[in-house]
């Protein structure tokens, strides 16, 4: 009997250990592994719309200041240049609180001017560019970058039909989903924001695709508290692409960005860059 619980106690202690040694090696990977790679993500969308293929990159929630620098933001550079898009967007976010942030923000503009785009540049207002100081800031760094900032707006590329409509932060900004009453049922209409969770306010327009940030892909992916750390207008779409149900069969991409913010860690949502290409259909 003795010899028999020896035993138990062995064997209860040393899958304590595994399980300790599995957490330890888990959290490691999460704080120093996952949150400096890189996926790049490649979608399509065929439209009757579309009169020339269009290829549209898409990179978010930088939060430069919190575990992230220009040099980490080096290999999101360098993977753009090696397949630069017809356009380039930022879906906001970008320092993660500039009253804190150490660096030179003319730093982070001079990295965003080395992004290349056969056509243009735009951003949109994340929640973290109106907080701690940014709402005066954001929009001189993005232009200096080359970014032109859509605040409740639209911009019109007649040679493919399609029409990209930028709304502003719904937390602490201006944003308005009544701009995509501008999207025209002749055109192909691509609208992006900050908080995927806007696109229920935009179902009944015109709408064709849509791209957001702001969840960071859930950023710790583990049952029961990935919940709990998901932001406010990003706990209905988290991750990926969602197809609509409704007249005009939207799709919605949530992009998982590139920082972190709370916990500089990641887990389950490796950093990512997306690559939408729409065609004709």
């Amino acid at each position: 009997m003795l010899n028999l619980l020896k035993t138990i106690i062995k064997r209860t202690l040393f899958l304590l250990f595994i399980l300790i040694l599995l957490a330890a090696l888990c959290a490691g990977y999460a704080r120093f592994i996952e949150p400096n790679r890189l996926t790049v993500s490649e979608i399509e969308d065929a439209s009757y719309s579309m009169k020339k293929s269009l290829t549209v990159a898409v990179f978010a929630d930088t939060h430069f200041g919190f575990q992230y620098d220009t040099n980490d933001f080096q290999k999101v550079i360098d993977k753009v240049n090696e397949n630069p898009p017809d356009i380039l967007l930022f879906a906001g976010d970008l320092i993660d609180n500039l009253n804190e942030y150490p660096g030179d923000t003319a730093a982070i503009s001079a990295k965003l001017g080395e992004m290349k785009a056969k056509i243009g540049k735009y951003a949109v207002f994340g929640n973290h560019d109106y907080g701690g100081g940014a709402e005066y800031e954001y929009e001189a760094i993005m232009n200096a970058g080359g970014f032109q900032v859509l605040v409740n707006e639209t911009v019109t590329f007649k040679e493919n039909n399609l029409r990209l409509i930028g709304i502003d932060d719904l937390l602490i900004g201006y944003g308005d989903p009544s701009v995509v009453n501008e999207a025209a049922p002749d055109m192909y209409n691509l609208v992006f924001c900050h908080e995927p969770d806007i696109v229920d306010k935009i179902l009944d327009s015109n709408t064709d695709y849509m791209v957001a940030g702001h969840t960071h892909g859930g950023q710790i992916r583990v049952p029961f508290y990935t919940q709990k750390f998901l932001p406010s207008y990003g706990e209905k779409y988290i991750k990926g692409v969602y197809s609509l149900q409704n007249r005009n069969g939207t799709i919605l991409y949530v992009n998982s960005g590139l920082g972190t913010t709370k916990i500089p860690a990641r887990l389950g949502a490796v950093p990512e860059l997306t690559y939408l290409t729409i065609i004709p259909g």
